[in-house]
């Protein structure tokens, strides 16, 4: 097991190592009182927006605290479940460095914990995100259903209060590349099915970066955190916003800033727990949607034009809230905005409508490329077929068409296309896009952080 002390110096530097240590006598008390005061400060912020939240907490802490933590989730049951407890280790340790079966172990441990004052963990984080394939393995022997642990990075240096000074950008550099994160100017902030898990990642820079990384004050939150929920927005995706509880007293009013305007938007952004997500996510992925022309015969004859086409949409098995939506003729799949397009509500699970178009509107895919491609479109929505025909479909990927391989330029080719393409929509209820705040709960005491530090 890896040094925690020297984990955070590796991972901080030793300037900032230092600085946390004086930051902890001020965050936490000898009881768990100033704790549970940021968790009431924390819940009452997202009260006012009819928002929720997921803390993922290290089990060891609930095992040496447990009438608060089960008081508080007593609360909520009492309420409409506005927070979900997700586990952050049994201990407070680099997951990466564990067996299988050593994780295995943790896992079962933390559920057992977990259970004892009434919480029933779906969901993981691992301490300092870092993580190995085993990690992947145990959680779905252990009964896990979603994991939040890949970071996707932001380029937020260009936001006016983002500092330039030397010091500032190293240690920007050296929190990237301790994260190791994806970039969103080349991936896509969806959740992903990673085996029986849903994937879900993490935006970054978070609280701890932008207030004790770069020493950033309430200016750079709002900021930093409008710069990623104004990109989200306007791509569909999902911003999983990371505010440890422990600094809430300086982040409050840049949590105040980013639901407001999370609120005022128009389609509405999906506010939810990580847990809700993932429920959301996987029913949507069993969700079967086929393409049939209505103007061919049992032998395969055309009665229709070329450029009068009528094909029938089947949708089954949808979620409730799932909406289907069509991009017009001309315009491009951008009109999925819903500026330009159809959108189809799908009512008790089911779905039949007709759309006429000279090509057949979902992607084609050339068997060369389907077994990478097919889970990608999945994702994003959009209805794939595999042929080796290029012919009559509005868009149709093949090695020698993708001119970018990275998720967003083919997302971009795709949408350049001028015919309709069918479209499950991400979100429920016709949402523009999502938000799930988040918080790591790493100790509820300065004793607790203390027996972090040693590995406890």
């Amino acid at each position: 097991m890896a040094n925690p002390i020297r984990f955070a110096a590796k991972a901080k530097g030793p300037t900032a190592a230092l600085s946390r240590i004086g930051a902890i006598g001020r965050r936490y008390g000898w009881t768990p009182a100033r704790m549970h005061r940021a968790l009431a400060r924390f819940a009452d912020v997202l009260r006012r927006f009819d928002g929720r939240a997921t803390f993922p907490i290290t089990a060891v802490a609930v095992a040496r605290h447990p009438d608060g933590i089960a008081r508080y989730q007593n609360q909520e049951q009492d309420q409409e479940q506005r927070i979900e407890f997700a586990v952050h280790g049994y201990t407070h340790v680099d997951y990466s460095l564990f067996t299988e079966d050593e994780q295995i172990a943790h896992l079962r441990r933390a559920r057992q914990i977990l259970a004892q004052v009434g919480i029933e963990p779906t969901g993981f984080r691992s301490p300092y995100l870092q993580w190995n394939s085993d990690l992947y393995t145990a959680l779905e022997a252990t009964g896990f259903s979603y994991v939040s642990n890949q970071p996707i990075a932001w380029d937020v240096v260009s936001v006016p209060s983002f500092s330039h000074s030397r010091a500032i950008q190293d240690a920007y550099r050296l929190a990237m590349a301790f994260y190791d994160p994806w970039f969103a100017d080349e991936r896509l902030s969806l959740p992903r099915l990673v085996g029986g898990l849903v994937e879900i990642p993490v935006s970054l820079p978070d609280d701890e970066i932008l207030i004790d990384r770069l020493h950033g004050g309430p200016d750079l939150l709002r900021e930093v955190w409008g710069y990623i929920l104004s990109h989200t927005y306007r791509r569909g995706e999902l911003f999983t916003l990371q505010l440890h509880p422990e600094r809430i007293a300086l982040c409050a009013d840049g949590l105040v800033s980013i639901l407001s305007q999370a609120h005022s938007l128009s389609p509405p952004v999906w506010m939810a727990r990580l847990d809700e997500i993932a429920t959301w996510w996987r029913a949507r992925a069993e969700t079967v949607v086929t393409v049939e022309p209505l103007d061919v015969d049992d032998e395969g004859y055309k009665g229709a034009a070329d450029d009068d086409r009528t094909w029938r949409i089947i949708v089954k098995g949808a979620p409730p809230g799932l909406t289907l939506s069509i991009s017009r003729e001309g315009t491009g799949s951008r009109s999925l905005d819903r500026a330009a397009g159809v959108v189809e509500k799908v009512k008790g699970g089911e779905a039949t409508l007709e759309i006429h178009s000279p090509r057949r509107p979902c992607v084609g895919l050339s068997p060369d490329i389907a077994s990478r491609m097919v889970p990608l479109l999945q994702e994003i929505g959009y209805v794939a077929e595999i042929s080796p025909e290029s012919d009559g479909y509005a868009c149709y990927l093949h090695p020698d068409t993708i001119h970018d391989d990275s998720e967003r330029a083919l997302l971009a080719q795709i949408e350049e296309t001028g015919w309709p393409l069918v479209r499950l929509d991400r979100w429920p209820a016709g949402s523009g896009s999502a938000i799930a705040v988040t918080g790591d709960i790493d100790a509820l005491t300065w004793w607790d952080y203390v027996a972090r530090l040693i590995g406890r």
